[in-house]
């Protein structure tokens, strides 16, 4: 009897020991909405908690998601316009969507411990000035970061993803994305402080990249981009990519104030559009020694002096440059093109010593900051669009202020057709 009653008392004794460190399995197995400090601490012994968790619209100040460590669905904040801190001291992943929105007072974000989740979005944050991940986010595929006060971001450590967004972070002065090396989507870097510098420096493929308001760009291994990439309305003195061997898609440089050079040696291959226009410290395109063929139009505008693509041998659409110099001999030009048959398109044209309100836009030069989702090449115009089914001369003026050459007469109807088909092409890429 005095040995079962030991028994007995062991094994109860045991039992109230794993009680008090669990919790039933129901509480941790649910989606729920938390509105306040003890809705949170009624799941904080569950370590692995199988749902979504809500804080929405709650009235707290300060909020604690103690003793969760791993998230199997996802957790949102949005609405809580009281609250100015939150932390999640043991976090570690968030299986689903680690989604923070609209919190305008919110101050103090701690997350020491996380380092996965699926989808990270932070945005509407204008009170967050420190934005930090101790531990290294390691894993995430896509990253938005949007309207903080933070001046930089420290611990981002992911080296695979599908999409990056850094988007109207007033304050945000650096951004170490070093340790990304591949993005299966888009890189949308947009509207930020006026003297970011976005460090790059392992990245190696992007599907698409869109570069707008930066100071300083780091893309030293950049090889390969799969779709268009864009730099637009940029602070950066230079442009130097010299790894990259082949754009599928479009590449267009515009409204770059400050660019003096723009260098890259390796690319042979544009597989859209090539445009270049209102950079109006660029005195030269002499950067592209290697490139070969655009299977897309080449549209190049601006005040430059002169133009060097020695190893161009096959431009599939039509090609215009217009410059606001004296000093570009279209002569020149022409004679090397139609002798070597370079421009298969249905245009060519050179315009030199134009006055600057006779330019016509490239594409992408009337573009905005590019913060809007929606349309994330806005304003593209460029020679396609300008010229389909047109005859004449395109962007060159004669007369007095310009003088053009190699005008073009009208379209055959094997030629239009072919134009045609160009120009839905270029309507599906860019949304003409």
């Amino acid at each position: 009897m005095t040995q079962f009653t030991i028994s007995t008392a062991i094994t109860l004794l045991a039992l109230g020991v794993l009680t008090q460190g669990t919790q039933p399995s129901e509480l941790c197995s649910k989606n729920i909405n938390a509105m306040t400090q003890g809705d949170l601490d009624a799941i904080k012994g569950c370590s692995v908690y199988s749902g979504t968790i809500t804080i929405d619209n709650s009235g707290a100040e300060e909020l604690a998601l103690a003793g969760v460590e791993e998230i199997t669905g996802s957790l949102i904040l949005s609405g809580n316009v009281l609250l100015r801190t939150f932390q999640a001291p043991q976090l570690a992943k968030v299986k689903g969507e680690l989604r923070i929105v609209n919190q305008t007072v919110l101050q103090k974000l701690q997350l020491p411990m996380l380092m996965e989740s699926k989808v990270l979005n932070l945005s509407v944050l204008p009170a967050l000035e420190h934005l930090d991940f101790p531990a290294g986010l390691t894993q995430v595929d896509d990253a938005h970061i949007e309207d903080t006060r933070a001046p930089s971001v420290t611990g981002f450590k992911p080296e695979h993803m599908h999409s990056f967004a850094l988007i109207s972070n007033n304050y945000m002065k650096q951004f170490d994305f070093s340790a990304v090396k591949d993005l299966s989507g888009t890189l949308h870097v947009a509207s930020n402080g006026n003297a970011l510098d976005f460090q790059a420096n392992q990245l190696v493929s992007v599907e698409t990249g869109d570069f707008r308001n930066v100071a300083q760009l780091s893309l030293p291994q950049l090889t390969r981009v799969s779709g268009d990439i864009t730099f637009n309305d940029n602070n950066v003195s230079q442009l130097q990519i010299d790894q990259v061997e082949l754009v599928k898609g479009t590449l267009t440089m515009a409204n770059n104030a400050n660019l003096v050079s723009a260098s890259f040696q390796h690319l042979a291959k544009i597989g859209g559009a090539f445009s270049i226009g209102n950079n109006p410290q660029l005195a030269s395109i002499d950067g592209f020694p290697a490139l070969n063929e655009v299977d897309g139009t080449v549209d190049i505008a601006g005040s430059f002096d002169s133009y060097a693509l020695p190893a161009l041998q096959d431009v599939r659409g039509g090609m215009r440059l217009q410059t606001t110099s004296s000093k570009l001999q279209c002569d020149d030009l022409e004679r090397k093109m139609k002798s070597d048959n370079v421009v298969k398109g249905t245009t060519w044209s050179c315009g030199a010593n134009m006055d600057e309100s006779q330019l016509q836009p490239t594409l992408g030069q009337e573009g905005t900051d590019g913060s809007s989702a929606g349309n994330r090449f806005p304003g593209a115009k460029g020679l396609a669009n300008e010229n389909g089914g047109k005859k004449g001369t395109i962007g060159g003026a004669s007369g007095e202020s310009g003088a053009t050459s190699g005008t073009t007469g009208a379209l055959a109807p094997a030629m239009a057709a072919s134009w045609a088909l160009l120009l839905a092409g270029g309507a599906a890429i860019f949304g003409f």
